[in-house]
């Protein structure tokens, strides 16, 4: 094969299918907001106002970051009456934040 041509991506071997899965993972949530979103929501579902207590944004950006992580299947939601309800999709991103939040509380500043 030559060394330009492109491969099917379910071709590739098992361990480069993950790579490339949690680097796509990696660059949905480099967003900032989106991380912080995730990350609330792995103490449980929350609805769009609750999120906004604990995400420092407006709600038009909210909404446009839950969109798109749901797009993506990051999260889940249903409707309760005029309320969406957000909730982590996967197991994987939950532990993922879980461990972000563990290592910021254990993070100490930089010695001088």
């Amino acid at each position: 094969m030559s060394e330009h041509q492109v491969t099917h991506p379910d071709s590739r071997p098992e361990s480069d299918r993950v790579f490339a899965l949690a680097a796509e993972l990696f660059g949905l949530l480099s967003a900032p907001v989106r991380l912080k979103i995730v990350c609330a929501l792995s103490q449980g579902e929350m609805n769009v106002g609750q999120l906004l207590q604990r995400v420092d944004t407006t709600q038009p950006n909210l909404s446009q970051h839950l969109s798109t992580l749901y797009r993506c299947g990051v999260l889940d939601r249903r409707r309760e009456g005029a309320q969406m309800h957000y909730r982590i999709a996967s197991d994987r991103v939950r532990l993922l934040c879980e461990a972000v939040q563990r290592e910021q509380a254990g993070a100490q500043p930089p010695r001088r």
